[in-house]
């Protein structure tokens, strides 16, 4: 029971992170100063 349980949150949780990763490949940011260098795995997600 629990086991499943467990498999269920990290299953949730994977799919949130690749959901965010996803919207913020496309995404810059919106102060000036400074933009985080992205992962060249999470830059393979991009649109366009």
């Amino acid at each position: 029971m629990k086991n499943q349980m467990e498999k269920r949150v990290l299953h949730a949780v994977s799919k949130l992170a690749m959901g965010t990763a996803k919207k913020t490949a496309d995404s810059v940011c919106v102060f000036l100063g400074y933009q985080p260098k992205i992962p060249p795995s999470v830059n393979k997600l991009r649109k366009f």
